[in-house]
This record gives C-alpha cells, structure tokens and sequence, in this order.
C-alpha cells in the first residue's frame, strides 16, 4: 500500500543483478556490469528526491527484493511488477495507484541520470491544473521517458512496439485516436547508447554516479 495525497513519481527498474543493458554494453565492448545499473538508479531516483515529490519502485524479478532493498532508500516503498510485456506492465502499476486514490502518476523507467527535478515539478504542475491530460516526455531515441495521467490511460498501452525508434510516434498516434488530450514536456536522454553515457560525463549537474562510472570504464567526451 503506497500513501499519498499528491502525485507520485513511480519508477520500473530490473534488479541490477537481473542484467539489462545488453546493446549498451555489446556496443561498448564491455562486460554486463550490474554496477552501472545500481548508477543509474540511484541517480535517478536522487533526481526525484531533489523535486521534493513521493517515489516508489515497481521491480522485476520478484526474488530480487532483498537486492533492491539493500539499494532503494528505505522510506521508498517497493513493490513488484506484474507479469506481461511492457505495456501490461505499466498499466499495472496506473491501475494499482490510482486506485489507492493517488491524484496522479509519473510513470518513468529507471535509466535516467539526467533527469531534471524541475520538470519533474512542472509535470505533476500540468497534472494538477489539468486533469484530463495525458503527459509525455520525449526520450532521444524516438521513445518516452515519462508517461504521466490521473486516470489509467490503457489505450496507450495496446499495440505499441516495445524498444523500438517508433514508440512515441506510435504512443501519440494511438492517442489521437483515443482521442487524448496529450502534452509533451522536456526531452530528456536515457542511457542507452555510449553517446548518452557521453552527454553524462559532459553534463555539469546531476548523474554523478552513472558519471563515476563512465570515467572509470574510458567513456571520455572525445570518445
């Protein structure tokens, strides 16, 4: 049971032990390594800290509890991911906590080291002035970083291809003929690719886990 009487930001990781990463790190020649996964998380749940909004991490595999609880700080409930694809996945987690009669949800995934705490502040903003809006938060790769609503927006969740360049121009699409209000919000980078680990080591603010971790592993601005 999650409480809140505001927006909450609900991020879906994968244990750092339970892989993840693999493109990234065939690209890169290295070694899955759970530690950045760790760097990533930590960093990006830092970030919502700093917007002063309530966390909470839905997680998979379900045996990986312990693991993200010695990680995730302790006043951050968890609670773990349904089973399904993608899509299933994160209507679950609108469906639980909107019926908990949590005013709104930022949806976002676990990999976002840059994330800013002030748009995360204008998202749950937008969601209070106006309801019935759906937020989107473009990601560089052609997906969404975050997915904001106050009611459970399933049509988005359905024919969508998953991990692909298309995912928000598919997202918006089904939307237009769900006939959502949708507002987008400040494109954001994921790490996904050593070009986004660059734009962490050059960034000034924010990410200095995941930055920690790319100077360590030769990930250089002139890469």
């Amino acid at each position: 049971m999650v409480s809140s009487k505001s927006v909450i930001v609900a991020v879906l990781t994968r244990a750092p032990s339970s892989g993840g990463k693999t493109r990234l790190f065939k690209t890169l020649g290295h070694e899955p390594d759970p530690q950045l996964a760790e760097a990533l998380l930590l960093d990006t749940l830092e970030a919502i800290a700093r917007s002063g909004l309530k966390r909470v991490v839905y997680f998979t595999p379900p045996e990986a509890e312990e693991e993200l609880r010695s990680l995730v700080p302790w006043d951050v409930p968890l609670i773990c991911q349904q089973d399904g694809d993608l899509g299933d996945r994160m209507q679950a987690v609108f469906n639980d906590l909107l019926s908990q009669d949590i005013p709104g949800v930022l949806l976002i995934g676990s990999d976002l080291p840059l994330l800013s705490a002030g748009v995360l502040q204008e998202a749950e903003k937008a969601l209070c002035e106006n309801p019935d809006v759906v937020l989107l938060g473009p990601a560089t790769d052609g997906g969404y970083y975050l997915l904001g609503a106050t009611r459970t927006p399933a049509a988005l969740f359905q024919g969508v291809t998953w991990g692909v360049s298309t995912v928000l121009e598919e997202t918006l699409a089904r939307a237009r003929t769900a006939k959502m209000a949708v507002q987008l919000i400040a494109e954001t980078c994921d790490v996904d690719s050593p070009d986004d680990l660059i734009q962490v080591v050059r960034a000034s603010h924010g990410g200095h886990r995941t930055r920690d971790w790319a100077v360590r592993h030769g990930i250089a601005t002139d890469s």
